[in-house]
């Protein structure tokens, strides 16, 4: 793979979730049972007391993200949601 080949395409939104760093292979599992719709990356960013993970989400996917962020709550500790930071 060319460096090129990796690059993420620009409209792509980054949509950042506040959670629990041991929940996060049970939430890429969650994500990867809605087709793909996004991609949960594995690395962190944090904001003062925040502790976000990124989810890579291409355009028009930002609701069903939304949904199923909604139903990974049944499961895990889900927190504050926001594009961009």
């Amino acid at each position: 793979m060319t460096q090129e080949s990796l690059k993420i395409p620009q409209d792509t939104i980054e949509l950042y979730v506040e959670m629990n760093e041991k929940d996060i292979h049970l939430l890429s599992s969650i994500i990867k049972g809605y087709d793909g719709i996004a991609h949960v990356r594995r690395d962190w960013v944090e904001r003062g007391d925040l502790r976000l993970v990124k989810i890579l989400v291409p355009p028009g996917f930002e609701e069903e993200v939304k949904r199923a962020l909604e139903h990974a709550k049944n499961y895990m500790p889900v927190g504050k949601i926001q594009i961009g930071l």
